[in-house]
């Protein structure tokens, strides 16, 4: 990046994406390459620096739940510690060798992208009949715990959603639309700042004034997307926000069959 200017507005796009099944890291890698021209070889390296802002808006949002997990305040959360540090270590053994030969296209991971999209139309439709029933939520299981955080390690893949695939999961799980949303952000408060630090000291990937700019508007940016989308999930039913959300990635999977 090379202006205040592109900066910015890779800062809001990362804010934005973060959070929907429209894969943030591969949306940035195309913006990246194809409006700023950046070397292709830098685009996954700068685009999970990004995280970093995102990771912080998650942390900031969530301060007083994170502080309750990390000194285990209750069984509940002393469990909840246990589970997000082994989901934080499954995706780093599934998304870093990905990283490591990340020769894997983006045309591949867009079609990911679709195929996620489509389970979160069709979790949608499950959750509309779903919610003529009792809404009783879910187990936060140690076995979905364990699939949880081989999804979101292969995340790492450009055009997949990280928190498309980790949200489309639990709803098939018969979790609430907030509670999904809310393991999702948790989960990915870890995961950023380990793939952000760890590709720095691995890749010697170094940001710049440009870099840590955007990261600080991804974090605002992000901070806003975070209360808005779990206000959306109180307010209104959440199946019409499952669909809504797997169409916003089908839609943008479309260009990708014109070139």
């Amino acid at each position: 990046m090379q202006t205040v200017t592109q900066s910015i507005l890779i800062g809001l796009l990362q804010g934005l994406l973060e959070w929907l099944p429209v894969s943030s890291e591969g949306n940035m890698v195309l913006v990246l390459v194809a409006l700023f021209g950046l070397p292709a070889e830098e685009t996954v390296s700068t685009a999970i620096f990004l995280h970093l802002g995102t990771g912080f808006a998650a942390l900031f949002y969530f301060r007083d739940e994170v502080i309750r997990i990390l000194l285990g305040k209750t069984p509940e959360y002393a469990d909840l510690r246990a589970k997000l540090f082994i989901m934080t270590l499954l995706t780093g053994l599934v998304g870093f060798p990905i990283f490591m030969w990340l020769n894997i296209s983006v045309s591949y991971g867009e079609t990911l992208l679709a195929l996620t999209g489509l389970a979160l139309i069709a979790t949608g439709m499950l959750q509309r009949e779903a919610e003529k029933k009792e809404q009783t939520g879910a187990e936060f299981s140690w076995p979905l715990s364990i699939v949880l955080g081989s999804a979101q390690g292969l995340a790492i893949i450009p055009g997949l959603s990280r928190s498309g695939l980790t949200t489309s999961i639990m709803l098939f799980r018969n979790f609430t639309g907030e509670e999904a949303f809310r393991i999702s952000f948790l989960m990915s408060i870890p995961a950023s700042f380990a793939a952000a630090f760890g590709m720095m000291l691995v890749d010697g990937f170094t940001p710049d004034m440009y870099s840590a700019l955007s990261a600080v508007i991804a974090g605002i940016v992000g901070y806003l997307a975070i209360d808005a989308l779990l206000k959306l999930a109180r307010r209104i039913s959440f199946w019409k926000i499952c669909v809504g959300m797997g169409a916003i990635a089908v839609i943008a999977w479309l260009p990708t069959l014109l070139f």
